[in-house]
């Protein structure tokens, strides 16, 4: 599938990434409390939902696939090297240096670190902003890895775009079994774990293959496929989510959804990827997984209070509730983040290149 309808932006494919990030802020909310003891019949089944919805890991596997989906489509459209580095600099850098500046600040103002192993030196927070560390916001982990894929991603698309898929597909591969090796793992630092980097190319896959592939499903087999891969990957929580053999299963289920997403817009299972709320936090996902870990000293406080307090209330309608009190707290800054941030710094870059396109969370839009 080549021309204007793959080049396209896929607003459900941005959907999909909001719901990521808010998979990750659950895991974030929930994880301490998974051993914890059940409070009646709701938590018997409550504990196995949440913990079924919060596969964190996971979600950031699923990141790594529609990454390289969405930036091969921007290769695809427009193959320039230049391009690619400078649209991959304005997209991650300036939200990334705004968040580790919000942590710097809260530490020097307040105190505030959530991290002992954090160190708060100005050359580790300059480390910090420019994504060589990610010891201050732990979650930067995935964003180092993200950057450090950049030049993969731009030789994954070359490779294809010159010959074919099986150079990409032994990429895949040859970085699957790298993943069983701890100093590929850490081969960037201890903060960050590259064994589902081979998720990259294997996105770039889907954009050159996936729409064949999941066109020759009829509605109803689409919409069952789904279904499965949902449920294989909610199942990975009960595992260990960031095991080497997990995490391929996480990719292959968040490579399927992905594809069917995006190529497949008949399934009526997908209709709720076009809500509003859905696509909200999508537009704000990245800043909104940048900067969820500043509600979590609260959240945690105001679970242990309400578990302590209220010993009648169910511990899934505990954590509920402080799942939603992160969202409150956070969601206005992200908001920010992206309105005064992330928006700008792409508008001042495209209007560098008037007439050119760029890329708004990893899709290819055109900006006003």
């Amino acid at each position: 599938m080549s021309g204007p309808d793959q080049q396209r932006f896929l607003p459900r494919i941005e959907a999909l990434r909001g719901i990521a990030a808010l998979t990750v802020a659950l895991l974030h909310v929930s994880l301490s409390w998974f051993n914890s003891p059940a409070r009646g019949a709701l938590d018997a089944v409550g504990l196995k939902a949440i913990r079924a919805l919060s596969n964190g890991y996971g979600a950031v596997v699923a990141f790594f696939v529609i990454s390289g989906f969405v930036l091969a489509r921007s290769l695809d459209r427009d193959f320039s090297a230049v391009r690619f580095a400078r649209a991959r600099l304005f997209r991650l850098l300036p939200a990334a240096i705004a968040a580790v500046g919000i942590f710097v600040a809260l530490f020097y103002a307040f105190g505030f670190n959530l991290y002992e192993t954090a160190s708060f030196a100005p050359l580790n927070i300059v480390a910090n902003m420019l994504m060589l560390r990610a010891d201050i916001d732990a979650v930067m982990w995935s964003m180092k890895a993200e950057l450090a894929a950049t030049p993969l991603i731009f030789l994954c698309v070359w490779l294809y775009r010159r010959h074919g898929q099986w150079p990409v597909t032994a990429i895949v591969w040859i970085l699957f079994g790298l993943s069983f090796v701890g100093q590929y793992r850490h081969a960037i630092g201890t903060d960050t774990n590259l064994a589902p980097l081979y998720a990259f190319p294997f996105g770039i896959l889907l954009h050159f293959k996936g729409a064949n592939l999941v066109q020759r499903f009829k509605s109803h087999e689409a919409a069952l496929v789904a279904l499965v891969s949902i449920a294989v990957f909610c199942a990975c929580s009960f595992f260990k989510p960031e095991g080497i053999w997990t995490t391929l299963v996480e990719c292959l289920s968040a490579a399927t959804l992905v594809t069917l997403v995006a190529y497949r817009t008949d399934v009526p299972l997908f209709v709720p990827l076009d809500l509003a709320i859905v696509r909200f936090y999508g537009k704000i996902s990245y800043s909104f997984y940048l900067l969820h870990p500043l509600a979590l000293w609260l959240t945690a406080r105001l679970t242990s209070h309400l578990w302590t307090q209220y010993s009648w209330l169910p511990l899934t309608l505990i954590l509920s509730i402080s799942f939603g009190f992160s969202l409150l707290f956070i969601t206005p800054f992200a908001y920010g983040s992206w309105r005064f941030i992330e928006r700008p710094a792409l508008s001042w870059r495209s209007a560098r290149r008037s007439g050119r396109t760029a890329v708004v969370s990893g899709d290819v839009r055109a900006l006003p």
